[in-house]
């Protein structure tokens, strides 16, 4: 936790910095509220999913999109610097908290499963269908498993801000 304090102390110093930390925040923040609550809306993405929002969506929303904020200015800062910065677990935890509540209930899944299984055609029957229900009452685990990529993904980030590039042997 300290190191993740300390590379935002670094980062943040510098108000272009606070400044793409808050607008990533408004942009994400808008992105999550109307794709977490898809699968009220049978998939579908609007401003009009709003009307859906539930608390635990709501702190989902606020949190990852408050994760995104921070990581987004340290993944610049390592750019900058001429560092590599670690961009995989950041883009594993999105994908997750955007695409599970839009694949639960619309006919995405199904479409590319339908498409899968005419090259593959074992793999026919409702195997989409139960990925859909996987994803329906897992919904919660998946949001927190995207959160916890992002949290690791922020941790790596701040490491390489503190420790800069190392050697190793």
């Amino acid at each position: 936790m300290n190191t993740i304090i300390s590379a935002l102390k670094i980062v943040l110093n510098s108000r272009a910095y606070k400044i793409i930390s808050g607008v990533s925040f408004l942009v994400f923040l808008l992105l999550y509220l109307t794709t977490l609550p898809a699968s009220y809306t049978g998939g579908y993405s609007s401003i009009e999913a709003l009307k859906y929002i539930t608390p635990t969506l709501l702190g989902f929303s606020v949190l990852m999109a408050a994760l995104v904020a921070l990581l987004i200015p340290l993944i610049i800062y390592l750019i900058r610097q001429g560092q590599k910065s670690s961009k995989s677990s950041a883009t594993g935890g999105v994908l997750i908290g955007v695409l599970a509540p839009m694949l639960c209930c619309s006919p995405i899944l199904p479409i590319v499963i339908g498409f899968v299984a005419s090259l593959l055609p074992t793999l026919g029957g409702t195997f989409g269908i139960r990925i859909q229900g996987f994803i329906a009452t897992h919904q919660i685990e998946l949001f927190i498993a995207a959160s916890m990529l992002l949290i690791f993904s922020l941790y790596q980030n701040a490491d390489k801000v503190i420790h800069g590039a190392r050697c190793k042997l």
